[in-house]
């Protein structure tokens, strides 16, 4: 506590100019003391006040505001007391009335009492408030100011409550300077914002349980703190970067022409924002029946159709929602252009991170700084050729694209990793496996073990993307045009529903990521700012492909159909690359399946396909455009496939598999990427060549195990390395 603020509003009290002094110090006689705990001080706020007058530099200096709330709070008291007399005396008087000779005593007591109140709370209203040189009040210290410029807090208020990085306090700020004629920029308020404040005063409501209406949507953690948002672009905003070339060299002036022997260069590129333009839009109607049926007593509008109190509820839970389709997006969205009059996909909304990587290595159309494009297919990354990443490899990986790195940028100490939030405890376990603990790891941050300037950040709602990447920290960011427009949402009443809608611009980039080349082969990663592995996803996960339409190998080469409006025949494989295997999946049969008739650019198949769920047919396109067959599979279920004749093969992506139709006798003596701990479900395939697997090795079997079709094993690896039988049949 400042006592310094209860300095001027004392000496009002005691009559008093200064304190005395005795040996040189200032004190409190006994009689002073006596009448301060008549105004209701406890001794221990004397005894520390006491010792406080003789404090050379007190901690916090006193400011007008404080001493007057100081002068108020004694003020306070003694009104409440005289306050808490009066009660008193009234209810003696009432009493008195049935036996006053009694209470004559008590009253007159209380009276006198009742009067010395009034005397201290007249001595306290007529006390000057603090003003420099004026009476009593001025305690000799100078008030503190509020200091508009300060830049950490509102005014320069102390507290985390006043802290700059709140937003209301921002909005505070700019109200504040508008009224001295100047201008600050701010976000538009937003219910984000207004969770913040609620967090900090909070939550001073109640609701009754009856009258809950309980949502379990809960928000996603949003990259924005990876990748600051800014606010306030439009489409095609540019941003130029320069490249330089070498410059220094050995002294030449002797004997030498200047122009002869000048060196550099300057080149000059450019970045091209891409921000797409995104919207939500509902029809809220038959609201009556919602009533009747869920909302019951609820209902503030009476017989109104639109109840505009649960569609206030209702755009809540909304905004969460697209706050998480949001995010999604920014990591796995891939834009395409909608269809009038057809609802679009939310991951095609946007293109996301990924997408955005996608295009910098396997190349994209080129704008021009006026808003054109060129024409041209330019390439900005040229991707490290690394082993697929598994969790016995995964240090190694990261250690062997780190080095590729050039050192000018590795040593900085600016590069940070990301990868794929799945893929931290791969590398936790990874580095106890090898070095015993985690010698890397420290709360919130952690470090590629060989390279400790350079960070890992995770990078979350990835789980189907194996890419990692590395730049400057602070290179990518997120953008919008106007700072919580998603969440602005127009309402227009028609007849007896409401439109609710809302409108937006999103985008994610780099500021830089390198210097745009025509021809891959001229590459040689010296001149970008973003490194990456050479692929994405793995070829165990299968991509959704599009109902009603030929799939596209553009994003994976793995894809699974979906559910179509009848069965679908497939008659092309779009954007499938020429020697590029393509896995196709059938994630639904019957009505609403797919088929592949033997002709057109299929007609080298062995045979039409019309799968059943879980059936995988693996095809090849050709020069001429017809694709080869690979070979076609029967999986159960959502199993994936061993490849033929395979005795050691991979379980990494998944834990269901099914063998092959080998063409010789298969012995499995191992399956490698397990994961400890894992249970790994294994059906067998045909009848001849069936995989087999004894009970030797680094299998624990109650038995060999020979997986003919309709038979199936369950193993899970323990810490010993060895696979232990869980279940068969």
């Amino acid at each position: 506590m400042n006592f310094a603020n209860f300095i001027p509003a004392i000496l009002g009290i005691l009559g008093l100019t200064a304190f005395q002094e005795k040996d040189g110090k200032k004190s409190l006689s006994d009689e002073e003391r006596a009448t301060l705990k008549g105004y209701g001080f406890s001794d221990k706020f004397l005894d520390d006040f006491a010792a406080a007058l003789n404090d050379p530099a007190p901690a916090v200096e006193p400011s007008k505001d404080r001493q007057d709330a100081a002068l108020k709070v004694i003020l306070g008291n003694t009104v409440s007391q005289l306050t808490k007399t009066s009660e008193e005396l009234e209810a003696l008087k009432t009493k008195n009335a049935t036996d006053a000779q009694a209470h004559a005593a008590a009253i007159k007591a209380k009276e006198t009492e009742i009067a010395a109140l009034n005397a201290k709370i007249k001595t306290l209203s007529e006390l000057p408030e603090s003003d420099p040189g004026k009476g009593a009040g001025q305690s000799g210290a100078n008030p503190e100011a509020f200091n508009l410029d300060d830049t950490e807090q509102l005014g320069g208020m102390s507290g985390e409550f006043f802290s700059l990085d709140r937003p209301y306090n921002m909005r505070a700020k700019a109200a504040l300077l508008a009224a001295q004629g100047q201008s600050l920029a701010v976000a538009v308020a937003n219910r984000v914002d207004y969770k913040r404040l609620q967090d900090d005063l909070g939550a001073f409501y109640r609701l009754p349980w009856r009258d809950r209406l309980q949502s379990f949507l809960r928000e996603l953690p949003t990259i924005e703190t990876l990748f600051p948002l800014e606010s306030g672009h439009q489409d095609l905003d540019t941003l130029v970067n320069i490249w330089l070339g070498e410059f220094s060299q050995a002294d030449n002036t002797q004997d030498s022409d200047f122009d002869n022997v000048t060196k550099g260069s300057y080149e000059f590129d450019h970045e091209t924002l891409r921000m797409y333009d995104v919207m939500f839009a509902y029809r809220f109607k038959n609201l009556k029946a919602i009533e009747k049926s869920w909302i019951g007593h609820l209902n503030k509008e009476g017989s109104n159709a639109v109840k505009l109190s649960f569609i206030e509820y209702l755009l809540a839970e909304t905004a969460k929602k697209l706050h998480n389709e949001r995010e999604q997006r920014r990591i796995n969205g891939v834009r395409k252009d909608p269809n009038p009059n057809v609802p679009g996909r939310a991951m095609e909304a946007a293109d996301g991170l990924y997408e955005y990587l996608r295009k910098k290595v396997e190349g994209h159309t080129d704008f021009t700084p006026n808003g054109g494009t060129s024409g041209k297919t330019v390439y900005q990354i040229k991707p490290f050729n690394l082993p697929r990443i598994t969790p016995a490899n995964i240090g190694e990986v990261f250690y062997l694209g780190t080095s590729m790195i050039p050192s000018v940028f590795r040593d900085t100490g600016t590069i940070v990793l990301y990868i794929p939030s799945f893929m931290l405890p791969w590398y936790h376990k990874y580095n106890e496996a090898h070095y015993g603990r985690n010698v890397d790891y420290e709360k919130n941050i952690t470090y590629v073990k060989e390279f400790p300037g350079v960070r890992i950040k995770t990078i979350s709602n990835a789980d189907n993307h194996h890419r990692i990447f590395w730049t400057i920290e602070g290179n990518f960011h997120t953008y919008d045009h106007i700072a919580g427009e998603m969440l602005r949402f127009n309402l227009e009443q028609e007849d007896w529903s409401l439109k609710a809608w809302s409108e937006w611009k999103e985008g994610l980039a780099a500021e830089a990521v390198g210097f745009k080349y025509t021809d891959p082969a001229d590459m040689d990663g010296s001149r970008q700012l973003v490194w990456c592995n050479d692929y994405d996803r793995p070829d165990s996960f299968f991509l959704e492909a599009g109902p009603d339409a030929n799939p596209s190998a553009l994003l994976h080469s793995s894809i699974v159909t979906v559910a179509n409006s009848s069965v679908f025949e497939i008659t092309d494989i779009v954007n499938a690359a020429v020697g590029q295997v393509i896995s196709l999946k059938c994630g639904v049969d019957g009505d609403s399946g797919v088929t592949i008739k033997k002709n057109g650019k299929f007609s080298l198949l062995s045979a039409a396909w019309t799968p059943k769920k879980g059936e995988i047919l693996r095809v090849m396109k050709r020069a001429d455009c017809k694709f080869i067959e690979i070979e076609r599979a029967t999986a159960p279920g959502d199993s994936y496939e061993f490849p033929a004749d395979e005795t050691t093969p991979s379980v990494q992506g998944a834990t269901v598999f099914v063998t092959n139709a080998n063409t010789q006798a298969t012995a499995i003596t191992d399956l490698t990427d397990a994961v400890p701990g894992t249970v790994y479900t294994i059906h067998g395939a045909g009848a001849d060549n069936a995989s087999t697997i004894a009970n030797a090795g680094n299998f624990v079997l109650s038995a060999a195990m020979t997986l003919k079709a309709g038979s199936f094993i369950k193993l899970v690896k323990a810490a010993d390395g060895k696979f232990y039988e869980v279940e068969r049949g």
